[in-house]
């Protein structure tokens, strides 16, 4: 990746200056002005240890990567992690890591950085665990990053942190390439009580059967995208509800389960969006809605419930009033938003409709005056099903057209945090065909079958053929296709098979036995390093008639194991037939 010229004139002058913050829209690559600085720093040798901080365990992950991508042995440290990991980890050079694992273990574990990065640095105020590590940690070279300086926390982020400066989007070098809009993901945690309901929650679901699952399943999604809230309002007024939880009532309305669990994330994308102009909330129940309203005076609210609950056009005008700076709109209310104001959306409810992601996307792409990036933040409760329900509105809304402005290394963690990481515990077991799967994690087929194909192609999971059609298993143990399936892995030497083999922009065919086509894929992997695609058309004689099996290996093939594993199996074609399948692809 070659560096942008704003980017290694911003770096450049961090570095003369020390201590400073850095000042960029979103989407100008301010990762990268941190990467030239620390490798700058390593290599003149005037730090020998980096700590980098970010706020969420999405942007560890990215930010690492990126490090990574720059030749820097970055190190990535957050609570998902296990404890063995980390102590390692801690040990880097480079560790990028979340505030609170830093003041939790890190104060202990990593000792005095010489340089650190504190990224979206507009954190560094009031409570914030970035200011305790800030107050903890003070070397001299020291680099803030963010995309906006709240003009009320200048003073105390240069106090913390250095001198600002600030990039303007209509710098001819930097507005191409800054996006229409940003998306961005907020965590909204669990306290221990609410990880202890939504425990048991899921083991009642896991247990029942019929209604009672679907009522106890909408009794969790309620619960993790709405709030508690949600969930007792519906328990007060529904017996079927309130029977299939009886044991866990008490729980469920402790004071210690607060009823908005996403309210302290609200308010933090609020707070660090300071600067916008007008913020659409959308929220699912108008329990939650009017929650928000009454936590957020300051920004002078007004609720979009629906006709049945207020008057669509007062609302609405009031809403353009100037003063109004937040609308609170549920699904009823959201489809009488016309605002090309609005710069700051908020999605509070999560949802895997498509329809729905377009709809409120379209609130905030409104042609406007643009005065700055227009921004939709996602709210999110980590390791819950609320996760799978913004990654599958994504996956959805992005099969329909619709860009989500969210960095695809965010994507690809939330993906390992929603329900593929449970599909991929499974096959990791035992590989099995989809429908099995589907059976083991209780989810729809086409979700299974969805979640295999992302799995697949992000490299975590490859597949063999069998007269019941594909078997996913784990891309890291390779011998477990042949405990369980060796029957479709013993090759029959006698049969020949043509392969086309994709490597890079030319196809190149093989024909012959297997010694003969087994070879030569080992030596198109060394001349290439990988190989995107294997088709194998494979003749087989049964009955006296003869039979054409094309199967198509459509992942990545990068080393020899993998090259065994398909053509063990596809000279296996002849019992892959036994089954009255005329053609496999």
């Amino acid at each position: 990746m070659k560096p942008r010229e704003y980017q290694v004139e911003a770096a450049k002058w961090a570095l003369r200056k020390g201590r400073a913050i850095v000042c960029m829209p979103t989407g100008t690559g301010k990762t990268v002005i941190a990467a030239l600085w620390i490798k700058t720093l390593l290599s003149k040798g005037r730090a020998r240890r980096v700590l980098v901080l970010e706020p969420t365990r999405f942007l560890v992950e990215q930010t690492s990567r990126v490090l990574r991508s720059f030749g820097i042995d970055a190190a990535a440290v957050h609570g998902s992690i296990s404890r063995g990991v980390r102590r390692a980890r801690w040990r880097k050079r480079v560790v990028v890591a979340t505030p609170e694992i830093v003041v939790s273990e890190g104060f202990r574990e990593f000792g005095e950085p010489d340089a650190i990065v504190v990224d979206e640095c507009h954190h560094t105020t009031g409570q914030d665990p970035y200011v305790e590590v800030a107050k903890r940690y003070k070397p001299f070279w020291r680099l803030g990053l963010t995309a906006f300086i709240p003009p009320s926390r200048r003073r105390m982020l240069e106090e913390y942190i250095g001198e600002a400066r600030c990039w303007s989007w209509e710098d001819p070098r930097i507005r191409k390439f800054i996006p229409e809009w940003a998306g961005e993901v907020y965590e909204a945690p669990l306290n221990a009580h609410e990880s202890r309901l939504y425990t048991s929650l899921e083991r009642i679901w896991s247990e029942s059967t019929g209604l009672k699952k679907v009522i106890v399943g909408n009794a969790i999604r309620w619960f993790v995208r709405d709030g508690a809230e949600a969930l007792r309002e519906t328990v007060s007024r529904s017996d079927r509800m309130r029977m299939a939880l009886e044991n866990l009532l008490p729980l469920i309305f402790s004071r210690y389960v607060r009823p908005a669990h996403k309210l302290p994330a609200l308010r933090r994308v609020l707070s660090d969006h300071e600067g916008f102009s007008k913020a659409v909330v959308f929220v699912d129940r108008i329990a939650i809605a009017r929650i928000i309203a009454a936590e957020t005076r300051e920004y002078n609210p007004v609720l979009m419930l629906g006709r049945r609950h207020v008057d669509p056009a007062a609302v609405l005008a009031k809403a353009r009033r100037e003063e109004t700076r937040l609308i609170v709109a549920t699904s009823a209310g959201e489809e009488g938003i016309d605002l090309p104001e609005v710069d700051l959306l908020i999605v509070w409810s999560n949802t895997a409709s498509p329809l729905r992601f377009i709809q409120r996307l379209g609130r905030l792409l409104r042609a406007g005056p643009r005065r700055r990036i227009k921004t939709a933040v996602f709210i999110a409760t980590p390791d819950t099903v609320d996760i799978d329900s913004l990654i599958d509105g994504i996956v959805l809304a992005e099969r329909h057209g619709v860009r989500m402005g969210i960095s695809p290394d965010v994507v690809r963690y939330l993906m390992e945090m929603s329900r593929h990481r449970r599909i991929l515990e499974v096959i990791e077991d035992t590989p099995l065909p989809p429908d099995l799967v589907a059976r083991a994690v209780d989810l729809p087929l086409k979700r299974v079958e969805d979640s295999l194909k992302w799995l697949v192609r992000h490299g975590y999971a490859v597949y063999i053929y069998t007269p019941f059609g594909k078997v996913y298993g784990p891309r890291s143990d390779i011998q477990a296709f042949y405990r369980v399936h060796k029957d479709y892995l013993t090759p029959n030497t006698s049969l020949e098979a043509t392969v086309v083999l994709k490597a890079g922009k030319n196809p190149r065919t093989i024909r012959g036995g297997y010694e003969r086509v087994f070879n030569r894929l080992l030596e198109a992997i060394r001349r290439h390093k990988s190989l995107d695609q294997l088709i194998v058309s494979v003749r087989v004689y049964r009955e006296g008639l003869e039979r054409l099996v094309n199967l198509r290996y459509s992942y990545i093939i990068d080393n020899p194991d993998l090259a065994k594993l398909i053509v063990d199996n596809a000279f296996s074609a002849d019992k892959i037939v036994q089954q009255p399948l005329p053609e496999i692809k």
